[in-house]
């Protein structure tokens, strides 16, 4: 079973044989961006960045630091958070409504409730009666060491501690190793695609030669360019001899997913007839790779090259998230979940995290393609098939342009994987195994962010073990 951790505190002293008073939580928090909590919750006494008075955050030059602000109160007042050496932009918060928990096709669900998770860019001070959010971005050049900064919630103002570390991260929208999926044609979805990039995933539909020219710059950097063949045998054969051409001596090499989750023995055999006429076609390992979402069967034969399963492995890649496998993309789980991509990530060694769909405002395949996009926080099921129905499923940014909260974790997640990288090529794998091992097993993690942050820092003490200049 998961780990779960849940920590309370008394705020009244209680008397010989007196009743003790309700656990309301602590009044205030501090937390990162991979922790979640309804609104109706009470806050947890203790935080792995905050101790009552006095907020501290560690990072690697480059680093963006997530930064979330929640109070008791319900009273309305503003929040800002200014740090010497990084750049600071604030968010406001709204709450999603779950009335319908996500079905266990998507793991379980924490139940109903209002969960945190659009995030609106705020110039000034974050009005609030609950929560506030703030991405700090760590100077790339800036100075190692302590920086010092004021967190002000109303008429209070709490110090802040930055401590940077000499490391320099390496850019995250360089070379993204999550691709999300979304529909052509979708308006405002291109205009996304530098912010979902910034937070490590690359956005765009699959393309064809028509669309490549436009559509390039937009997938550069990503090691692997998803294509739409055509579904007649002579047209998929001169796309594929098309790509392969296109794509040759460059660093990135074309996929396609002809046929989508075969379960059927049929559809099985479908992918495995279309499978030999995309090799007959001149495709193969490192000129065309042919890709099914189904984990390896008999039926499917050898000529598959890449195996996209639910369940990470040495020599495949993965989409979505499904636990005990890896964190999912609901909103009603809990805040790590989409943190789990970048280490288990880096166990696995996995190319690409496929994301369907990163934009899934309508149902469209089940109320129709021409389906409108209703009120995402009054109803945030995306999915539903009649049998299993997920809050947010396919949703990492909401129409407008506004990020998720589960965007900014899977950020702080591929963020850690980076991190991992440069202790892995300073110190060697092992030594970044021997931290992930014991927090990401086959099919378990803790959800306390704690544990996280405590790892995190052992990544970053292992970096200045390699780099000690300060």
């Amino acid at each position: 079973m998961r780990t779960r951790v849940v920590v309370a505190a008394c705020l009244v002293a209680c008397s010989r044989g007196a009743t003790p008073a309700p656990d309301r939580g602590a009044a205030l928090v501090v937390v990162g961006e991979s922790t979640k909590l309804r609104a109706a919750e009470a806050l947890p006494a203790t935080s792995a960045i905050f101790d009552g008075t006095t907020v501290r955050v560690r990072g690697a030059r480059g680093e963006v630091l997530g930064v979330q602000v929640l109070r008791a109160a319900t009273s309305a007042t503003t929040v800002s958070l200014a740090v010497d050496g990084a750049r600071v932009d604030g968010f406001a918060v709204a709450l999603a409504d779950v009335r319908r928990p996500s079905t266990m096709m998507y793991g379980p669900s924490r139940g109903r409730g209002q969960y945190p998770d659009r995030l609106t860019p705020t110039e000034g001070p974050v009005p609030t009666t609950r929560e506030a959010y703030f991405d700090l971005a760590i100077d790339r050049d800036g100075a190692p060491g302590l920086h010092r900064g004021t967190l002000t919630v109303g008429d209070a103002q709490l110090a802040v501690e930055l401590t940077v570390d000499a490391y320099q991260l390496p850019d995250l929208g360089a070379a993204p190793r999550v691709w999300g999926y979304y529909d052509d044609g979708m308006a405002g979805a291109d205009a996304m695609a530098p912010m979902f990039r910034a937070h490590g995933v690359v956005v765009s539909p699959d393309v064809t030669p028509a669309t490549w020219p436009a559509r390039r710059a937009q997938l550069a950097g990503l090691p692997f360019v998803p294509v739409l063949l055509p579904r007649d045998s002579a047209g998929l054969a001169r796309d594929v001899a098309w790509w392969a051409r296109a794509l040759a001596g460059t660093d990135q090499v074309p996929f396609a997913i002809p046929i989508d989750e075969p379960r059927s023995l049929l559809a099985q055999v479908a992918v495995r007839l279309r499978a030999r006429e995309v090799r007959a076609a001149g495709g193969g390992p490192g000129r065309f790779l042919y890709a099914v979402t189904h984990a390896p069967t008999a039926i499917l034969g050898d000529e598959i090259d890449v195996f996209i399963a639910p369940e990470p492995g040495a020599g495949q890649w993965t989409y979505n998230g499904t636990p005990p496998a890896a964190g999912s993309m609901i909103l009603d789980t809990d805040g790590v979940a989409l943190r789990t991509w970048g280490w288990i990530g880096f166990r696995h060694e996995l190319p690409l995290w496929y994301v369907w769909d990163a934009l899934f405002w309508a149902d469209r395949y089940h109320r129709g393609r021409d389906a409108a996009p209703h009120d995402l926080l009054v109803d945030p099921v995306t999915f539903d098939d009649g049998e299993d129905h997920g809050n947010l499923d396919g949703v990492l940014a909401y129409p407008g342009g506004a990020p998720s909260l589960r965007l900014k974790a899977l950020r702080r997640g591929q963020q850690d994987r980076l991190l991992l990288d440069g202790l892995a090529a300073c110190a060697g794998r092992p030594a970044a195994l021997a931290i992930v091992a014991p927090l990401v097993s086959p099919a378990d993690w803790p959800v306390d962010e704690s544990a996280w942050e405590a790892a995190r820092r052992a990544v970053l003490d292992g970096l200045a073990a390699c780099n000690p200049r300060r």
